[in-house]
């Protein structure tokens, strides 16, 4: 049952080293001589605990020792260690007594049922002893007690009383079952009052099978491992008897010779052997045991120390720290906070946990360090790094708008910035600078802009700035006008993109003025010096009758999409005119070659009028002016010429006015007399130069005889008959052209007398001058 409840305790013990902690560990080699006991109380209070020794850190602590060092591990922690004498640390007889009764009679005789003192159980943490690494020979066995005093015996008849039975040994062996354990690595960091007696290093397990990660090291190693212990205790078979002998029958004493025993190989153990003994680990790594009263260097670790730092109440200016307790007797905490761009530094001890900050500056990012202080050494820092708050920007404006973009600018505020938060919609943008274009908005739609000021890691915002805006509305497209009349015209577009209120139409003459005055950066108003047509049609509307204007007058129409009467978009502009009247008063006159045509034009500013001269049916001359007259020169004479004059305005002419008139005939040329007879005489000219087809008129008189006639032809030639023999005649000649006649020219002839054949002909530049007659 002893042997049973043994083993369970040491598998028990196995089984919690695999509940140990993976925290990471941290090594300290201390160089100052100290005894077990003061060098674990300055571990205990500087550091964590004398240092328990794995598979995982022992190869790289042996590497940074060159003597024995003091490790966590002893027989028996339990041990009542009163009873050593300082002066020599030798165990008085009372101490080894009482351990080997206390060992005997709850090992062995299990005659208690509290817990048993076992040597080589843990270590000064309290970790199971999983793990040994002993120098071959240790630790040393307890030697076997001496027999008591013998008993010398005479040589009589009598029987002596019988010696005690061979002292019987009984052997407790614990075996700790093959097992698998799994530490985690340490990262070593040293530190000491005095840096000639401590060594600061880091473990190096490169050469066991570990794995590594960012936080822990592990190492697997299998061990099996059997603990001996090695008991005596004595019994008898039977209690001692004496025979009870007569006294007649006594005999004589006689010495007899001590038989003589051989000597204890093992004596050299005896004088080694350390009832309470400590764990000194070797250079090279191995363990030996030694009086915990020597003064050995000594190997301290301490759980590295992974607190966290909580800031709140983070403002403008100012922020409240809060930090975790250390472990261990800490003096005080340093508290060192660092500006990453105020250049801002603050050391200061304190004893609590906790510490106001202030004097920050806006929108900084801070980092702090509270450092632990246990016997003058900093320990791991706990950590942070938080901002302060940003401050709002100022003056939030709208710089100009469009219709698909807005324009904002701001002010950067005190303190830092690392980047803005512009918010429109749900749309999120990240601004560097202190202006921005917002593009690919909707024409005519209001948008609520807000900025904030931000810091790297978007932890922290300031409040809120807001601004409004509509942007532009959209322009018509596709603007047209028809229809047009002397007073009106129709006009039509399609529908911008986007939203608006309504449209604004406005028709002005052509020397009209029809501006938009921006009076705020995003408010604009029009203004006209006159308008002869102003009026707005609803959002649904695509067409309107412009009314009331002036003939022939040229027209511009201005349509402007708008939101809320105040913002205007871009303004579409087309330009027409109205139709005009027809001229009146066409007059005419004409000379032999020219036609000068007069008018009077219909009301309206924008006239034009053209012109077209007309000869027979055939358009012969076209022209445009601005004036009311026109003179068509080098014409032919005695043509009936016809004028039509047209008013136009732009594109369109009113109903032409149209008249005809005839240029002045020239007279006829070179008149003569071609034949005559007794009683006949034929006349023949030429046509005046540049001459259509004129009428001529001829004329013919005697002035002896008083006769006289005259006629008209539309030929050169004209003969006159039943005329006297022999008598002269005055003939005239002129052309005639709508009852105009041309200057006549002259000449004579005679008629034949008595079978003359004689011909006389006259002629005169002058008219009036009659020729005499012949007899």
């Amino acid at each position: 049952m002893g042997k049973l409840q043994v083993k369970f305790c040491i598998f028990l013990c196995w089984a919690l080293t695999s509940m140990y902690s993976d925290a990471q560990r941290e090594y300290f080699i201390q160089r100052k001589n100290l005894t077990w006991v003061d060098a674990r109380n300055y571990c205990q209070a500087c550091f964590k605990e004398l240092v328990t020794l794995t598979p995982d850190n022992i190869q790289a602590l042996a590497r940074d020792i060159t003597s024995d060092h003091w490790i966590g591990l002893r027989k028996n922690f339990n041990f009542k260690n009163n009873s050593i004498d300082n002066s020599t640390g030798n165990l008085t007889s009372t101490v080894a007594s009482y351990t080997e009764s206390y060992f005997t009679t709850h090992y062995i005789n299990n005659s208690d049922s509290s817990s048993p003192i076992m040597n080589w159980t843990q270590w000064a943490n309290g970790d199971p002893l999983a793990f040994q690494n002993w120098y071959p020979g240790w630790p040393l066995p307890k030697p076997s007690p001496k027999p008591p005093n013998k008993t010398v015996c005479c040589s009589c008849s009598c029987t002596c009383p019988a010696r005690p039975t061979t002292p019987m040994t009984t052997n407790a062996e614990f075996t700790t079952p093959n097992t698998t354990t799994t530490q985690s690595g340490h990262n070593v960091t040293s530190w000491s009052d005095d840096p000639a007696e401590t060594t600061e290093f880091t473990p190096d397990f490169t050469d066991q099978s570990v794995v590594t990660d960012e936080s822990t090291t592990h190492a697997t190693r299998t061990e099996n491992m059997t603990t001996r212990r090695t008991t005596p205790y004595f019994t008898t078979s039977a209690p001692w008897t004496t025979a009870e002998m007569p006294l007649a029958a006594q005999c004589e004493k006689s010495p007899v010779q001590e038989p003589e025993e051989p000597e204890d190989e093992d004596d050299s153990n005896d004088e080694n052997y350390i009832e309470d003994s400590c764990v000194a680990m070797l250079s090279f790594g191995p363990w030996i045991e030694k009086s915990c009263l020597e003064h050995l260097p000594f190997i301290c670790y301490e759980d590295r120390f992974m607190g966290q730092v909580s800031v709140t109440n983070i403002t403008f200016e100012s922020a409240n720290l809060t930090w975790l307790v250390a472990p261990g007797d800490i003096s005080h905490y340093r508290v060192e906070v660092e500006g990453q761009k105020d250049n801002k530094t603050w050391e200061f001890n304190v004893t609590d946990l906790t510490c106001g900050l202030s004097n920050l500056t806006a929108g900084t990012s801070y980092s702090v360090q509270v450092f632990p202080v246990k016997c003058q050494r900093d320990l791991n820092p706990e950590n942070a790094t938080f901002y302060t708050i940003p401050k709002a920007v100022t003056n939030l404006t709208v710089s100009y708008v469009e219709k698909n973009s807005v324009c904002l600018s701001w002010e950067k505020p005190q303190g830092n910035v690392d980047f803005y938060r512009l918010t429109y919609e749900t749309t999120l943008v990240k601004v560097t600078t202190e202006t921005i274009k917002v593009e690919r908005l909707i024409p005519g739609t209001p948008y609520n802009f807000t900025v904030v000021s931000g810091v790297n890691d978007a932890s922290k915002w300031s409040y809120e700035a807001h601004v409004s805006a509509y942007t532009k509305p959209d322009k018509v497209y596709n603007l047209t006008v028809s229809g047009n009349t002397k007073e009106s015209i129709l006009v039509k577009w399609d529908q911008p993109v986007g939203n608006f209120t309504d449209i604004l139409v406005v028709a002005n003459y052509t020397n009209s003025t029809y501006v938009f005055v921006e009076i705020q950066p995003h408010l604009t108003v029009s203004l006209c010096d006159r308008s002869l047509f102003n009026t707005t049609v609803k959002s649904t509307q695509q067409n309107v009758t412009v009314t009331g204007l002036p003939p022939a007058t040229h027209i511009f129409i201005y349509v402007t999409v708008r939101v809320n009467e105040d913002l205007v978009g871009e303004t579409k502009i087309i330009d027409s005119f109205t139709t005009p009247g027809p001229i009146s008063n066409l007059t005419l006159t004409t000379t032999s070659d020219s036609l000068t045509a007069t008018w009077e034009p219909p009301v309206g500013s924008a006239l034009n009028f053209t012109v077209e001269l007309w000869l027979n049916q055939i358009l012969v001359n076209k022209t445009s002016v601005s004036d009311k007259n026109i003179i068509f020169y080098n014409l032919k004479n005695a043509a009936n010429y016809s004028v039509t004059v047209y008013a136009v305005s732009g594109q369109f002419t009113s109903t032409p006015v149209s008249a005809y008139k005839f240029t002045l005939p020239n007279p006829p040329i070179d008149p003569k007399v071609t034949s005559v007879s007794n009683d006949s005489i034929t006349f023949a000219w030429d046509a005046p130069k540049n001459t259509l087809s004129p009428t001529y008129g001829v004329t013919l008189n005697s002035s002896f005889w008083g006769h006289s006639w005259s006629n008209t032809t539309d030929k050169t030639t004209f003969t006159f008959s039943g005329l006297t023999s022999g008598t002269t005649y005055n003939f005239s000649v002129y052309a005639i052209a709508d009852g105009r006649e041309s200057a006549p020219v002259h000449c004579a002839g005679v008629t034949d007398g008595l079978g003359s054949s004689k011909l006389e002909k006259l002629r005169f530049d002058t008219p009036g001058i009659k020729p005499e007659t012949k007899r």
